[in-house]
């Protein structure tokens, strides 16, 4: 059975390292990027199963990029992650057509809650 891909990106590098190290323990291959535009040249190369997309970027809001995602894949899963308003944040991700939402700071135990939400678990 072929893994499936996962692509972080958010702009804290140690969030990109320590997500992408407790998901490959799971078994995911991941990669990782710290822009919208690395986000959307990764996309442009490869194919993802699931993106943890994180809200505040460098370059402009997660939310933007929710659209093109799905061009590349509608069946993509998007997991929003943000350490901003978590309620007000999600009720807007879910509308922007965001799959889950985690607040951070994260634990492997919301980690673990998205991934069976969205049925990776």
């Amino acid at each position: 059975m072929e893994k499936k891909r996962i692509l972080i990106l958010d702009d804290e590098k140690e969030i990109c390292f320590l997500l992408s190290a407790l998901l490959s323990q799971m078994g995911f291959l991941t990669d990782y990027a710290y822009t919208l535009k690395e986000g959307v040249h990764k996309f442009e190369e490869e194919k993802f199963d699931l993106v943890f997309l994180d809200l505040n970027l460098p370059d402009g809001l997660g939310y933007t990029l929710v659209p093109k995602i799905r061009e590349y894949s509608e069946d993509v899963k998007i997991v929003m992650i943000s350490a901003h308003d978590a309620l007000l944040k999600k009720i807007q991700s879910e509308k922007k057509g965001v799959d889950y939402f985690i607040d951070k700071p994260f634990n492997k135990e919301k980690i673990n809650s998205a991934l069976k939400f969205i049925n990776f678990a």
